[in-house]
């Protein structure tokens, strides 16, 4: 799987029906998928699809 580390540029949060809340906080890294269609899943305490923009570049970290 090619993953991607990116560094966040907006403060965000995704909140699920259960509860459980993942927050993405500006500044800071965070790995990633390949952007599929403006879209890319965080891999942190909770795998989440967040929309691309809240990230800027991309350096690979996994290999396809």
């Amino acid at each position: 799987m090619q993953t991607f580390k990116r560094i966040c540029i907006e403060d965000y949060a995704i909140t699920a029906e259960n509860g459980d809340c993942q927050t993405l906080v500006r500044g800071s890294e965070y790995i990633t998928s390949v952007d599929r269609g403006g879209e890319v899943t965080v891999f942190s305490t909770f795998w989440v699809k967040v929309p691309v923009h809240l990230f800027a570049g991309a350096r690979q970290f996994t290999g396809a």
